[in-house]
C-alpha cells in the first residue's frame, strides 16, 4: 500500500492537472479517493484564480458588466421574469414590455429604474443597458410595405395600457416610491 502523503505529493507535481490524470490516480489509489478529489478541487480552483488574476483589468470589468447586463436581460425578458414578477407583485407581461423598443426609456421615472435595479441587485447603468438590448428575439415576417420602426410609447401610457389590477398598481407605486436614497 502506497503512502498517502507520497501519493498526494506525486499528484500535485503531475505535469497536467486534468480529469484524466485524476481518474488514473483514483483507479490506482481508491483508498485515497476523498483526499485526491479534495486536492484536485483545490488545485483546479487555484489554477482558475491564477488565470483570472492574469486577465487584464479591462477584461475583468467588461466580463462583470456583461454578466450583470445578462442578469438584467434574463430577469426581465427570460427565465427569471417569473420570479421577479412574483417578488415585486407585478405581472410577467409588464416586465417583458419594458424593452426600450416598446417603452421610451427616457420616460421611465428614475425612482422606478432605481427600484428595479435595486431589486435585481445591479447598477442603474446595467439595468438600462439590459433594457436597451431588449429580449434579443428577432421576428421574421413578410410584408407588402417597407418595415418602419414604431416609436416607443411613453411609460405612463404603457402603464395605462397594461391593465394592472388594483393590487398590482399598489405594487408599482411601491416600486416608484423608492427608498428615499439618492
Amino acid at each position: 500500500m502506497a503512502n498517502r502523503d507520497d501519493v498526494l505529493s506525486d499528484f500535485t507535481i503531475e505535469e497536467e492537472m486534468s480529469p484524466a490524470v485524476l481518474k488514473d490516480y483514483l483507479q490506482r489509489y481508491p483508498e485515497y479517493t476523498k483526499d485526491l478529489l479534495a486536492l484536485f478541487n483545490e488545485l483546479s480552483l487555484s489554477d482558475l484564480e491564477a488565470t483570472e488574476a492574469n486577465l487584464p483589468l479591462e477584461t475583468k470589468a467588461m466580463t462583470a458588466e456583461a454578466l450583470r447586463v445578462q442578469h438584467v436581460r434574463q430577469s426581465l425578458f427570460g427565465n427569471g421574469v417569473k420570479e421577479l414578477a412574483r417578488e415585486l407583485g407585478l405581472p410577467r407581461a409588464f416586465f417583458m414590455g419594458l424593452n426600450a423598443n416598446i417603452v421610451h426609456l427616457g420616460s421611465m421615472p428614475v425612482e422606478f429604474l432605481k427600484g428595479l435595479a435595486a431589486s435585481l441587485d445591479v447598477r442603474l447603468q446595467d439595468l438600462i443597458s439590459g433594457m436597451q438590448q431588449g429580449d434579443g428575439q428577432a421576428v421574421a415576417m413578410k410584408s407588402d410595405s417597407k418595415p418602419s420602426k414604431e416609436a416607443p410609447i411613453e411609460f405612463w401610457d404603457y402603464v395605462g395600457q397594461a391593465g394592472l389590477a388594483e393590487e398590482e398598481q399598489r405594487a408599482l407605486q411601491k416600486l416608484l416610491a423608492g427608498d428615499g436614497s439618492d
